[in-house]
Order: structure tokens, then C-alpha cells, then sequence
């Protein structure tokens, strides 16, 4: 019975967080302990051309990079939290270390996805690029389903930088009422 409530909760959870960070800490100057985040993510936006490529094809700011500083801080943070928050929700039904391992597993696709998908978005191959590597640039193909929504999703967000915050797991978007599907045309994208 828990095992069916465990992984919705655990991908609901991840989606909500990402929605949560994109949209409070990158588009929103109010925290100043995250402020280079906040500025970072904006100098991010404000580089990304109409073709959604870099201004002077710099790759500062597409990867999530593991061994940094600030990589494993964040790592460390959200994996204490979420095993935290899965064990009193689950234990002992489900035991620590198959929580621990769901939520390393959920960080590396988070990792994973968000490195391939967001470096192809720019015009960059992950494989190159990002530590860890994503998935090669020429494996990536915008007909598959999943990767068409990512991809058109992301573009998006650029298009307009107050919806689609979800990049890696769908859903928060969709519950709080910031998904869009709809394109600006490339002159009002950055008239906002």
C-alpha cells in the first residue's frame, strides 16, 4: 500500500520543489542569501538570444556542476531534507536506505535531464559541456514525445520567464497555473 503512495509523493515532491526554486530563488531578487542565484539566472535570461542560443556562445550557467562548491552544498541540503521528509512520512513502512537511494536516484535524474535538456535547448551539446555529461547532442531528437514537450517547454519559459518553471518534472506548473503552451513572437519576448 505505501509503495503506491511513496512514488507519486516522491515525483510530486521533486516537482514542486524545482517549481519552488526556479520561481523564488532565480526569478526573485527577495532572498539575499540566494542572491547570486537571482542574478546569475537573470544575467542567464538576459543572454539567451531569439534563437534561444547564447550571446557570444558562452556556456556559463547551462550545467548543473556536481563538483562545485555551491554543487555539492546543494546536493548535501536536498538530499537531507527530502530523505528527512520521506523517512517521517514512510518509516517504517519503507526503510531509510531504499528512501536514501530514491532520493540519490531522483537527484541524478534531475541532474541528468536537466544538463542534456537544457544545454541542447542553448545550442550546446551536454556531452561536451556539462559534469556530469548529459545526453550527446545527436541522440537528443525533438520528434520523440518527451523530448519534443522538454525542449518546447524550456523554450517557453524563455519566451516568458513568468511561466513553465518546471524543466526537468512536469506537474507544479500545471497546479499552481503557470504552464503555458503558447510562444511569444520573438520581438515581445524580450519586451517583458
Amino acid at each position: 500500500m505505501y509503495w503506491i503512495l511513496f512514488i507519486p509523493t516522491v515525483y510530486l515532491s521533486a516537482s514542486i520543489q524545482e517549481w519552488v526554486f526556479h520561481k523564488y530563488l532565480m526569478h526573485t531578487r527577495s532572498y539575499k542569501i540566494f542572491n547570486n542565484i537571482y542574478i546569475n539566472h537573470m544575467l542567464h535570461h538576459k543572454n539567451t538570444q531569439n534563437d534561444y542560443s547564447i550571446i557570444n556562445n558562452n556556456p556559463e550557467y547551462i550545467c548543473f556542476d556536481v563538483l562545485s562548491i555551491d554543487g555539492i552544498v546543494q546536493l548535501i541540503i536536498v538530499f537531507s531534507i527530502n530523505t528527512a521528509f520521506f523517512y517521517m512520512l514512510f518509516h517504517p513502512s519503507i526503510s531509510l536506505p531504499i528512501i536514501s537511494a530514491t532520493v540519490i536516484i531522483m537527484l541524478f535524474i534531475n541532474i541528468i535531464v536537466w544538463n542534456t535538456y537544457h544545454a541542447y535547448v542553448h545550442g550546446f551539446d551536454p556531452a561536451i559541456i556539462c559534469s556530469p555529461k548529459g545526453v550527446k547532442r545527436s541522440n537528443i531528437h525533438e520528434s520523440n514525445y518527451i523530448s519534443g514537450w522538454l525542449i518546447s517547454n524550456h523554450r517557453t519559459h524563455h519566451d516568458n520567464k513568468n511561466t513553465n518553471y518546471n524543466i526537468v518534472f512536469p506537474g507544479a506548473d500545471f497546479l499552481f497555473g503557470t504552464y503555458s503552451s503558447n510562444k511569444l513572437s520573438k520581438q515581445s519576448r524580450y519586451d517583458k
